[in-house]
């Protein structure tokens, strides 16, 4: 359900370590992450895109992921905390 979602704050989105929930706002953080060839993953990427999911700009900068031929992009979200 694409509308749970809240807009990142990040003007330009990076891989972030933060792993406990944004207490103070009641937000949780959520990553999405998509691993494998480049060409595939920035097909996904696009696609997600013109499915209205996230724009192509919000996903980390392709990321190496230490075997040949693949990388990793992160979206990073937030979720109100229940």
């Amino acid at each position: 359900m694409p509308q749970a979602f809240l807009p990142s704050a990040l003007s330009s989105p990076s891989l972030q370590v933060t792993l406990e929930p944004d207490a103070e706002s009641g937000r949780e953080i959520i990553r999405i992450l998509v691993i494998g060839p480049a060409h595939g993953v920035e097909r996904i990427v696009h696609e997600l895109f013109r499915l209205g999911f996230a724009e192509v700009r919000e996903w980390s900068k392709p990321q190496p992921t230490g075997r040949v031929n693949e990388i990793m992009r992160v979206l990073t979200r937030y979720v109100l905390a229940e």
